[in-house]
């Protein structure tokens, strides 16, 4: 029934129950897609944070032409720790199942949907709660996503 699916994942233990169903869902005689999405919200990768850190180890933005270089290894720690979090499920892979790491920047609600529509997947999988507190008082990602979308959303306690 799915061959890709998507599961937008944020390290929590709701996500990595998500994952776990998703692994759960193709049939052992299809191959199996599974993408998993961390968004890294704008506000941590943004302009200002750089010159704040590069404010806080003595230089200007002017003065240091790797930014870029900076946001990039900045990147790369969150695909490190992502890879990290994910390790035990690789191990736990049946043979029909592919598992692929995305990161992207941007608003969970918004990447999560576009990702999925872009990326021709048949059905996301996520978690009902994340890591984020704040999300419970303006409202859940999981939410956002099974309006946002017209694909099949499964939303694992």
């Amino acid at each position: 029934m799915f061959e890709n699916i998507l599961v937008p994942y944020d390290g929590s233990e709701s996500a990595n129950k998500a994952l776990s169903v998703a692994m759960q869902i193709g049939s052992e005689s299809k191959p199996l897609n599974i993408t998993v999405l961390q968004v890294i919200g704008m506000r941590e990768l943004d302009q200002s944070t750089f010159e704040v850190a590069l404010r806080m180890a003595g230089l200007t933005s002017e003065e240091n032409e790797g930014l870029d270089e900076l946001r990039s290894s900045y990147e790369s720690a969150y695909k490190d720790k992502m890879r990290e979090s994910v390790s035990d499920f690789f191990s736990k892979l049946p043979a029909n199942v592919d598992l692929k790491i995305v990161i992207k920047r941007g608003d969970p609600r918004d990447v999560i949907c576009n990702y999925a529509e872009e990326n021709d997947m048949d059905c996301i999988v996520m978690g009902r709660r994340g890591l984020s507190g704040i999300r419970a008082t303006l409202g859940s990602v999981s939410t956002a996503v099974l309006r946002g979308t017209e694909l099949p959303v499964l939303v694992v306690k």
